[in-house]
């Protein structure tokens, strides 16, 4: 039993090499292009963090490329929404986000590396796909737009976090139903919408009708109405 531990430690540690050895050569060989992020898919990666995904379009020097990769941009996710522009490398098949290249033409200052996981075989479907969102509260729920009357972001021990207190004003309907304002005390901002959180905004909304206290932003529409217009 040992013997077979130790043989399939083995076995990641050079796939964990063979790929690696990969991604040294894309990042030092790999054409660097500018790209456009026409997709984004965010999943659970089923040990309580994220795994996110990117779709690109990309002008290379032998043409327009559709391709998509596996891979965390660290730090400052939210500099890449949907429709955001970033230098990306391809080569032999395989696509990677420079993301420290991209920091570097935003004047950012970071200690960014970079890194990807892998190249998707099938490009993703133009849009945003957010499995972290409760979808059924999305579809059940009583449509609404709201504003953004107060915004706060939230800092643990260990510095600033996704989470916000926002406070919202809910439009009304021809039902009947009167504007209201709710507050919502840690609203979790996926990356791809930081920037649309702002006093004066208007969010799409889905509110439970026997919790009407109960409001989930639906962020993906937000972010993909906010590159329509």
């Amino acid at each position: 039993m040992l013997g077979g531990l130790l043989d399939g430690a083995l076995d990641n540690l050079f796939a964990f090499a063979r790929t690696d050895r990969r991604l040294r050569r894309l990042g030092e060989q790999g054409e660097l292009v500018p790209a456009t992020i026409y997709a984004i898919r965010v999943a659970s990666d089923g040990d309580g963090g994220e795994r996110w995904s990117y779709g690109l379009d990309l002008v290379t020097s032998s043409g327009p490329l559709r391709a998509s990769v596996r891979q965390q941009l660290i730090p400052d996710p939210w500099r890449a929404p949907l429709g955001a522009r970033v230098l990306a490398r391809h080569l032999d098949g395989r696509v990677a986000i420079d993301w420290p290249a991209t920091l570097d033409e935003l004047g950012v200052e970071h200690h960014a590396s970079f890194m990807a996981l892998r190249t998707l075989r099938t490009p993703l479907k133009p849009g945003i796909d957010d499995e972290l969102i409760d979808r059924k509260r999305l579809r059940d729920g009583v449509r609404r737009e709201a504003l953004v009357v107060a915004d706060e972001p939230l800092e643990s021990v260990f510095g600033p976090t996704r989470n916000r207190r926002l406070e919202l004003r809910i439009d009304g309907d021809d039902a009947g139903a009167t504007a209201r304002t709710v507050v919502l005390k840690r609203a979790d901002v996926p990356p791809y919408a930081a920037a649309l959180v702002r006093v004066g905004a208007r969010l799409p909304v889905a509110v439970d009708p026997r919790r009407p206290d109960r409001i989930t932003i639906d962020w993906p529409s937000a972010a993909q109405a906010a590159v329509a217009r």
